[in-house]
């Protein structure tokens, strides 16, 4: 993985903001340690249909939801995968209770986990029977699906999957609510403006334990995503009512999430490929939710740039830390502001 040099660039934060009147930097590294399972047990389930066709094709319902993370990508490579054959012959169909009862949210990071994992279950199953029907003959996989279907062999099946191994008592707060962590870590470097308190990330470095990723591209692209998200969380997105109650920032010409250019003008995403994680499917670890909390070290780097104007106190800052927040915070440190800029 990159380095992201922290020590080096601490002591560069500190000479830079020793020289600049007109500008602080901050520097801040964040860790996140995720767990990953509904804290309410009867959730952590999920079941798939899988049907094959005499073309070859492969059908699948499952009840995850597909919002744009990927999942429905990831299902129908784990279908591919236990079939042994490509992914265009893979259709993942919309989500319908007609085919998938008492579905679970797809929430907590779980959809792929628990959805993969059922879609798995019923391919095995189908597996089974048309290991008996090959016979070790090797047949290719449609003549094998073809001569299942004359020798009447069942060619679709339901898988289902529940998290095992969790246990978690609400009211005494004890037990095992995860079945394991997703683990990160975040360097993040900011530059404000003295004078009006506008704030730019120079530099964030990420890293991931995500396990042994079934789609590197998918998990990059959520690492950076939530990252963003976090970032906007803490940063940008603040909230405004009237006195009466109405919603001022209630679109995005009042409301402000990340833009194109609010991303850190060097991103680097890393990952550890990890196959430790043997609880869950492909030894995969789930990587929706996770990186959202890495934004914390552009809040934290914030802060830092303040500790350099605030007379030894700990900066005290709100989120959203917004231009407005931050210029805020810079007029209460004014005396010192004059004396480093003197």
């Amino acid at each position: 993985s990159r380095r992201s040099d922290y020590a080096k660039r601490k002591e560069a934060v500190a000479d830079f903001n020793a020289r600049s009147s007109t500008h602080l930097r901050g520097l801040a590294c964040t860790a996140v340690k995720f767990g990953i399972s509904f804290n309410t047990k009867f959730l952590n389930q999920a079941n798939a249909l899988v049907n094959v066709y005499l073309d070859g094709s492969v059908q699948v319902s499952t009840g995850a939801t597909e919002m744009g993370q990927g999942v429905n990508t990831k299902i129908r490579q784990l279908v591919a995968d236990e079939f042994g054959i490509g992914v265009e012959h893979v259709i993942v169909m919309p989500t319908s209770t007609e085919k998938n009862n008492n579905t679970s949210a797809t929430a907590a990071s779980s959809g792929a986990d628990l959805n993969g994992s059922a879609a798995v279950d019923a391919c095995r199953k189908i597996k089974a029977r048309l290991a008996e029907v090959d016979a070790g003959r090797n047949l290719p996989w449609r003549q094998l699906i073809k001569a299942a279907y004359h020798e009447r062999v069942s060619l679709g099946d339901k898988g289902f999957y529940s998290t095992q191994g969790i246990d978690w008592d609400i009211d005494k707060g004890c037990g095992t609510p995860f079945l394991y962590f997703t683990q990160g870590v975040a360097v993040s470097e900011v530059e404000i403006d003295r004078f009006t308190g506008m704030m730019r990330i120079l530099r964030s470095d990420l890293l991931m334990d995500i396990g042994k990723s079934i789609n590197p591209g998918i998990d990059r692209g959520q690492m950076t995503g939530a990252f963003v998200q976090g970032v906007g969380w803490l940063t940008t997105e603040e909230k405004r009512w009237t006195p009466e109650g109405d919603l001022l920032t209630h679109s995005p010409t009042t409301y402000k999430i990340p833009n194109i250019q609010d991303l850190p003008e060097i991103f680097n995403v890393d990952t550890i490929d990890n196959d430790a994680n043997t609880v869950n499917i492909r030894s995969s670890k789930a990587v929706g939710e996770p990186p959202l909390l890495l934004g914390i070290s552009v809040f934290m780097a914030i802060k830092n740039a303040l500790s350099f104007v605030s007379n030894g106190a700990i900066p005290k800052i709100n989120a959203p830390a917004t231009g407005e927040e931050i210029l805020k915070r810079l007029t209460e440190y004014k005396p010192t502001l004059a004396t480093a800029s003197s």
